[in-house]
């Protein structure tokens, strides 16, 4: 992408920030397998995993204006796309009048745009406090593969450590996130239990 090859996330947050659709193009051709990956995950559905994808990127653009140049973009798609899921599935399960367990958590997101942004920013916030607490490694490869989407060979290279060892430091730094997150709803609870729960657990 000329003149913002293999920029940094800081740089293409601001180029987005300033209106630049080449900088959203570079950061779509950056995370758009990533992010896919992970609402595939969700869905089950390849046709509405890339609808919720595009919804994903067409929010980013509408929100370029907010977002933290300082903070990784990986983990504001990865929240955000999380969140589209659970509304997806949710909504798939009251078309089809389906009652029971798996049902609570779905129902814990709200319809209304703006609660779903907030609860987005919340969850984006928690992961980027309890990620600033990891020791460097950790944090290194935890925003590679969870945030980024990148496979533990390709983390590995990265960190300059095994593949090996990066598997060991991803599921370290997962239950460490999940704990943290966990407390600091302990402290702040904007969001249901079962929903934080839900989320933490897609980690």
């Amino acid at each position: 992408m000329p003149g913002y090859r293999n920029d940094t996330d800081s740089k293409l947050n601001a180029g987005l920030i300033r209106d630049d659709v080449r900088a959203f193009d570079a950061l779509y051709l950056k995370y758009y397998n990533a992010v896919l990956a992970n609402i595939f995950k969700l869905v089950k559905q390849q046709e509405a995993a890339e609808d919720i994808l595009q919804d994903v990127f067409a929010a980013l653009w509408v929100n370029r204006k907010k977002i933290d140049r300082t903070k990784s973009v990986g983990g504001w798609l990865f929240v955000v796309s999380y969140n589209k899921s659970l509304k997806f599935l949710n909504k798939a399960v009251k078309e089809k009048t389906l009652a029971g367990e798996g049902t609570a958590a779905f129902d814990d997101l709200a319809d209304d745009p703006g609660t779903e942004q907030e609860q987005a920013e919340y969850q984006f916030d928690l992961i980027n406090e309890a990620i600033a607490n990891l020791p460097p490694q950790k944090k290194l490869v935890f925003t590679l593969c969870k945030l980024e989407g990148l496979t533990y060979e390709e983390a590995a290279r990265i960190a300059g450590i095994s593949a090996h060892t990066v598997k060991e430091y991803v599921s370290a730094a997962s239950k460490f996130v999940k704990a943290y997150t966990l407390r600091q709803y302990a402290l702040k609870a904007p969001l249901s239990l079962s929903f934080l729960i839900t989320f933490v657990n897609h980690l």
